[in-house]
């Protein structure tokens, strides 16, 4: 398994020339595609093996008659050629960005490169670069893949070769880095230790390596494991699968990938029913493709975390099945068992997620275990000492396999009332507002059964482990009151913790507002979400359609400007509604208590190209495809300009190249614009939208315009300024002036 690089730790980087730091691709292969006719070799043969490569050897390789002295006249003949041809060469995408980062971070770096020095210097200054350091053929016995340009760079840098980066786009420039023992980046798909996108990737992932924590303003995506991509074709989402589309994520612009469950289950909740903490269940790949997908993103600079589901196992789990033989058993204590009441009914008046009571009698010992979702997902007792230390075990093996960190699931539910009291019921007029759960959950006042002030002691120990590891832990706490979820990322405890107030609105401006206004304010540790796996799609509950896309997109340009973690529920960058799933097809476990509050609709499969399947499946998928049209796809959206996946990348573009100089301060404010605008300050970035459905009054923008959403025109490149008019859901984001540091 590759190594990933410690971009954290680089002494140095040493980067190659033609079609990595300069885009000279066309002059290049115009200069061969003349030699080639000249000395009557096919074009294609030619550009085939001639980047990366002194000319001399090239022409050597292409032409084995010749003997050393023609070899060399045809290799100054190409040369030749190139020295008259510098018209369209210019810097490669994002070198620029990368060059200012390294000077900003204080890395040193070297241009070494297979032309000679004539060439290099034309061509450096050509694109606007001029390196501090500039290796060319004349200053070396050997060109790639020999190492001993890379050797010398690093040498007279007074750098270990070990922690110098090499960035390439060649086959002979990677093997040179490799030879050097130094770690690589590639670029056109080619496979280094680090696979770009573009140079401005690398620069966003330089920057990210030395910002204290890594997922401190960084960009989630959660993938819905049974419906991301299916690599078997039996219609259900995989390991390999996903891995086949991380590429999309990765021009998406997301660092942290959040896998849905993918351990050992018998899939009654399909993953949320854990039968074995240690195993990938076969329906997903097995433990190796777990492997091989934490390596491929690795690659591409994300991290990847897992989703920790303790408040209850399987009813199929080893503990389980031990405990509920015998009242003695040695496990009889990981779960919570109570004796009937005296009129021989459930022990208390809890109630399970999924409809009845929490308790479930066990005929074989005569008490009843608890139950906050299904009969099969008997809870843990987080009172056992035995069992805290058995789920530290859990974190340590896959936090030292590879994995990032965990989505803590019901991260408030784990620890109970120890007299397990009864819950109070509420009154009519106060009933919780909360998706995901029956009517008759809503009626109680959940005082003893979830929120207890106990879970903040299970967090911390579980943050003591995460830091020895870096890893990040983001809970799943349904708390909906900024203030009181704000306790659980007080000092050591969560790193982070999703607020649903977004997730849980529908559209109305004036409260979405008032509520990400006190979110906002309540701490900089929020994880910032509008949908997941359990809700209705966002686009669907914002009105539907073009609308319904709008108002989210818009949520999405306020979300980039706050400090926290970003996430992307998969498909949302598509604007995905809801998935039309007919009656009869669905697998939801809560709708057979509840048919309302069905989850299929948000679960139905991710759409990647025109066709059967989708792109997810060669098969039938497990739920059905929900009614996509081709507009839909992934495929469809990329060619599309003005689509909402366009869109969406080119904010988080523009927010990636703002991150490092907003990370400055987690201080944020909002600014008064005018009637019907809403607007946010963090430092130099602004978020300024109209979330209303009128347009607004014209307003004197306080910094330039670096991104709006109904203008791709508008980059940081060519910023808008002056006086505008948002149309209804218009956002945009403004970069400057920085405050001084």
């Amino acid at each position: 398994m590759r190594r990933r690089p410690d971009l954290g730790g680089l002494e140095a980087v040493l980067l190659d020339m033609d079609g990595t730091l300069v885009d000279s691709d066309a002059s290049v292969e115009r200069a061969w595609s003349t030699w080639a006719g000249e000395y009557g070799v096919p074009v294609d043969t030619v550009l085939a093996v001639a980047h990366g490569s002194p000319a001399g050897r090239t022409v050597a390789h292409l032409l084995p008659r010749l003997g050393p002295e023609e070899v060399a006249i045809a290799a100054r003949r190409q040369l030749a050629l190139q020295y008259d041809d510098l018209s369209d060469v210019a810097a490669a995408p994002g070198a620029h960005e990368l060059l200012a980062t390294l000077d900003r971070c204080g890395l040193p770096w070297a241009v070494v490169t297979s032309a000679d020095g004539r060439l290099a210097k034309a061509r450096l200054a050509a694109a606007g670069i001029d390196p501090p350091l500039l290796l060319t053929i004349d200053d070396v016995r050997h060109g790639k893949p020999d190492p001993e340009g890379y050797l010398r760079a690093a040498g007279l840098l007074r750098a270990d070769p070990a922690a110098c980066l090499v960035v390439e786009d060649s086959e002979p420039g990677l093997a040179a880095g490799t030879a050097a023992g130094m770690p690589t980046a590639a670029l056109r798909g080619l496979d280094g230790d680090l696979r770009l996108f573009d140079l401005g990737h690398l620069a966003h992932l330089l920057r990210r390596a030395r910002t204290s924590p890594w997922w401190r303003d960084a960009v989630g995506y959660q993938v819905y494991l049974p419906s991301f991509g299916d690599s078997t074709g039996d219609g259900w989402g995989d390991l390999a699968g996903a891995g086949e589309h991380l590429d999309h994520l990765a021009r998406l612009g997301v660092d942290v990938v959040w896998l849905t469950p993918f351990f050992r289950s018998p899939m009654r909740d399909h993953g949320y029913d854990i039968a074995d903490y240690r195993v990938v269940d076969p329906s997903f790949g097995g433990d190796a493709a777990l492997d091989e997908l934490l390596a491929r993103a690795h690659r591409r600079g994300m991290r990847v975390i897992g989703d920790l589901v303790v408040n209850h196992t399987s009813d199929a789990h080893p503990w389980f099945t031990a405990a509920s033989s015998s009242r003695a058993d040695p496990y009889r204590d990981y779960y919570i068992w109570r004796d009937p009441a005296p009129d021989g009914g459930p022990p208390n008046n809890w109630l399970s997620h999924f409809g009845g009571p929490a308790w479930t009698f066990s005929e074989a010992t005569g008490q009843y275990y608890l139950h906050l979702f299904s009969p099969e997902q008997p809870d843990l007792n987080w009172r056992n000492p035995a069992l805290a230390a058995q789920v530290d075990e859990v974190i340590e093996h896959w936090l030292a396999r590879g994995l990032d960190g965990f989505r803590i699931d019901t991260a408030a539910y784990l620890v109970k009332d120890a007299d397990l009291r009864d819950n109070p019921l509420l009154p009519a007029d106060l009933l919780v507002p909360v998706g995901g759960v029956t009517m008759e959950w809503r009626r109680q006042d959940h005082r003893h059964d979830i929120h207890q002030p106990d879970v903040h002691a299970v967090h911390e120990r579980w943050r003591r482990v995460a830091d020895r590891h870096d890893a990040f832990l983001v809970g799943e706490v349904y708390e909906l009151d900024p203030g009181t979820l704000a306790r659980f990322v007080d000092g050591e405890r969560l790193h982070s913790s999703f607020w649903f107030g977004l997730v849980e609105s529908g559209w109305d401006p004036e409260r979405i507002d008032t509520m990400l206004a006190a979110a906002a304010a309540a701490s900089p540790r929020l994880s910032w979400v509008q949908g997941n796996h359990d809700r209705p799609r966002a686009a669907t509950r914002y009105g539907g359609g073009q609308v319904g896309r709008r108002r989210s997109l818009a949520l999405h340009v306020l979300m980039a400007s706050l400090p926290g973690t970003m996430w992307i529920y998969q498909g949302e960058e598509l604007g995905l509604g809801d998935g039309h799933v007919p009656r009869g097809h669905g697998a939801d476990p809560l709708a057979t208590a509840e048919p309302g509050q069905s989850r299929d609709a948000a679960r139905t499969p991710m759409p990647w190209r025109p066709g059967p399947g989708l792109g997810f499946t060669t098969g039938r998928p497990w739920l059905p495809e929900g009614g996509r049209t081709d507009a839909d796809t992934v495929a469809a959206q990329e060619a599309d300009p003005a689509s909402h996946l366009t869109t969406l990348r080119r904010l988080l573009t523009t927010r990636r190249r703002l991150a490092g100089p907003a990370a400055a301060t987690d201080e944020i404010a909002r600014a008064d614009l005018g009637a019907g605008v809403t607007a946010y300050r963090r430092g130099g970035l602004w978020a300024v939208a109209n979330l209303r459905d009128a347009t607004a009054a014209e307003v004197e923008l306080p910094a330039p315009a670096v991104f709006d959403s109904d203008d791709p025109a508008v980059t940081p490149e060519r910023p808008r300024t002056g006086r505008v008019r948002l149309a209804p859901q218009q956002a945009l984001l403004l970069a400057g002036p920085w405050p001084a540091s």
